[in-house]
């Protein structure tokens, strides 16, 4: 097969990430989670109305494309709880189970969380940096009360209240906390430390290693405390990559409460389709990481090409962008309270002859638009630059007739990619330069992948920051790949009995 050319936009260099590549499973591992299709369970909604003469511009929210918030953790043992001055733990004298003593230090901190410590000091060590050292990590409940209860003696409540915690409200008690210095003794517990050669590196390199900058400079009115760069909160590799490619400077910000909580998609990890008959269903997922039985929630969606489901003006509640048999493209806007607003037509005239994808393609672009190509396989980025019609597309590539296309993040990044499928099976990603074009050589990343009639792009099915890809094969099972950095992370059966549905992607 002929490697498609590509035209290469102005980009920035970036680390190179080795693909992994992955053959098909041919068998299922244990515990299956059925989601046979099933009837819906709440009154339908018509997602047809008349047609919307025009198309508002919103402004852009804390929460963008291509995941709206979700809700707060509050399991103490989750490594994503969220504590703050306005959510304590419960209960508030809970004590983590598996604290170890991290690097020898005899400050303790949770065992996971420890050994990515260990990569994270590694790490500053080989950047030259000087290295880092361990100030302060667990505390009890009743050592928490013994610090607080000294700065309030020293300084006053009110602005001890900036600088520490109260009992029962400290990330020091998760066991996941850690205030760091430099190894050289000078700038701990000082802002000081955000200046030096280690500050600066831990806080553009720490979500690597899991750890986000829990108090970052400008945030206090959002926090509650005052910038603490020495100050390090476990949250996982998946959360902190998520936080730091989509921009969340705090995890208040990250959960800041599901903004379509009542509306008919609520979540990213969602799988929506069209049954033959046309009605719309979302297949709600579950805590397990599968999905549930099917909620209707429209009707009237026969005479559908494909689908997408997408935040398309990036107002947190996800919409659906339908590319129709007559040739038009339309997006159905999700509204906050649950159902859809009538169609507004984005494109039209020879969009039922194009092969296209939807994500966000470039940082210019705040909004996600649409990349495809006609049978004459020229590769074209379409822009929705202002939340409506598709502006004045840009040639990007030729050469990909028969490919069928994906826009993900396969190198975790930011900047999204995109999954060609080929007609032999192969599945190849071409690396986004994040400005509209492409970045470096393709590489194959999976084998095997024509028995897949679907690829659908899924965020958070297992677990808060995750990402996937559903897959949905000729004979109507679903499978879903985790995705990471440049690799595939988890696979499994997550659904069968899919054959007569139409999956949104």
């Amino acid at each position: 097969m002929r490697v498609p050319e590509h035209q290469s936009f102005a980009g920035k260099a970036r680390r190179r990430v080795a693909a992994c590549a992955v053959f098909l499973a041919v068998a299922v591992a244990g515990g299956l989670i059925s989601a046979v299709p099933a009837s819906a369970v709440a009154a339908p909604v018509s997602a047809h109305a008349a047609l919307a003469e025009t198309a508002t511009t919103l402004a852009v929210p804390a929460t963008v494309n291509p995941l709206p918030s979700v809700d707060p953790i509050g399991d103490p043992a989750s490594f994503s709880v969220l504590v703050n001055k306005s959510r304590p733990l419960n209960p508030a004298g809970y004590a983590p189970s598996d604290l170890i003593n991290a690097r020898g230090s005899g400050q303790y901190m949770r065992a996971e969380a420890a050994a990515w410590l260990n990569g994270l000091f590694q790490g500053a060590a080989d950047a030259g940096t000087g290295g880092l050292s361990i100030v302060s990590g667990y505390r009890s409940y009743a050592q928490q009360q013994q610090v607080y209860s000294y700065y309030v003696s020293i300084y006053g409540q009110a602005y001890a209240d900036t600088i520490s915690a109260r009992p029962g409200y400290s990330e020091h008690q998760t066991g996941l906390a850690m205030d760091i210095g430099n190894a050289a003794g000078n700038c701990g517990l000082s802002t000081c430390f955000g200046d030096t050669a280690a500050g600066k590196w831990v806080a553009a390199n720490a979500h690597k290693y899991g750890f986000i900058v829990r108090y970052p400079n400008g945030y206090t009115g959002t926090t509650g405390y005052s910038y603490e760069p020495w100050h390090l909160r476990y949250v996982g590799v998946a959360l902190a990559t998520d936080m730091n490619r989509r921009g969340f400077p705090t995890l208040e910000h990250y959960f800041a409460g599901n903004t379509a909580a009542a509306a008919s998609i609520k979540s990213g990890a969602d799988l929506v389709a069209a049954d033959a008959s046309g009605r719309l269903l979302r297949y709600p997922a579950t805590a397990a990481g599968g999905y549930s039985g099917a909620i209707q929630i429209g009707s009237g969606w026969t005479a559908l090409k494909q689908a997408f489901v997408v935040d398309w003006d990036i107002d947190g509640v996800y919409d659906i962008l339908a590319q129709w048999n007559n040739g038009s493209l339309g997006v159905y806007r999700g509204l906050p309270g649950g159902g859809f607003a009538g169609q507004v037509v984005v494109g039209n005239g020879g969009w039922d002859r194009m092969t296209i994808t939807v994500g966000k393609w470039t940082h210019a672009h705040g909004r996600p638009g649409v990349v495809g190509y006609f049978p004459d396989g020229v590769l074209r980025y379409y822009p929705n630059t202002f939340g409506g019609a598709l502006s004045a597309p840009q040639v990007i590539g030729k050469g990909w007739n028969g490919m069928e296309l994906t826009i993900a993040d396969w190198e975790g990044d930011g900047a999204n990619d995109i999954l060609a499928r080929t007609p032999s099976g192969s599945l190849i990603n071409y690396r986004g330069d994040g400005w509209a074009g492409f970045f470096g050589p393709a590489t194959t990343v999976g084998t095997g992948w024509q028995y897949m009639r679907v690829l659908a792009p899924g965020f958070g099915l297992t677990g808060a920051g995750t990402r996937g890809i559903t897959a949905q094969t000729a004979d109507g099972n679903l499978y879903n790949y985790g995705l990471g950095r440049g690799q595939w992370t988890t696979y499994g059966q997550v659904g069968s009995g899919w054959n007569s549905l139409k999956l949104f992607k």
